[in-house]
């Protein structure tokens, strides 16, 4: 990948957080350009890393050996790649089965992309939630709910404008999104036990 698709792929991105179809220009739409977007990956790890931890925290007192680190460290990243791959796999035959398949590649490589955005959105939400508490009364819970909200928005619309595809469908896409976050955190969970 050079410096200039991924220069291209963040501005791509960048337009469609502003609900600005034109970002789809910056996304090639060849099979090199597909694999190459999974390098977003790498750049949201160390932000899903810090969110992570920052949710999960241990309760005072609690001792982790080096063990239960590396264990549950091979876990984490275990279940990452499996839903950075999982989820293009699903959304292959959820393109296909509303008639988008030509686009799915597109969606595919601006999902990724917009990911990097979703990140910056969210982890700031996060360590101010995690700062404040899941009890207290302050601002913490709102401004996580609405960075969520807000990316929530975002993956939508990256999914509508992406695979063309009707509102309730891009709505399904981000369902689709939210069910296998929630099934591989619970699988994590269990794992690490």
């Amino acid at each position: 990948m050079t410096f200039l698709e991924a220069t291209q792929g963040l501005v791509g991105a960048w337009r469609l957080l502003h609900f600005d179809r034109t970002g789809l220009l910056y996304f090639k739409i060849t099979t090199k350009a597909f694999w190459n977007s999974f390098w977003a990956a790498a750049v949201v790890l160390p932000a899903d890393t810090i969110a992570t931890l920052l949710l999960t925290t241990e309760e005072a007192g609690t001792s982790v050996t080096i063990l239960n680190a590396a264990h549950a460290s091979l876990i984490y990243l275990e279940i990452y790649a499996i839903q950075w791959l999982l989820f293009p796999l699903v959304i292959a035959t959820f393109a296909e089965s509303i008639l988008r398949s030509e686009r799915f590649v597109l969606f595919v490589v601006a999902s990724n992309w917009s990911n990097i955005m979703s990140a910056a959105i969210i982890l700031p939400a996060v360590a101010i939630f995690a700062k404040q508490g899941e009890d207290a009364a302050g601002w913490g819970t709102a401004i996580y709910m609405v960075a969520t909200g807000v990316t929530l928005v975002y993956s939508w619309f990256v999914a509508r404008a992406a695979l063309d595809a009707p509102p309730v469908a891009a709505v399904v896409v981000v369902l689709i999104q939210i069910f296998l976050a929630i099934v591989l955190w619970m699988t994590a969970r269990a794992l690490i036990g």
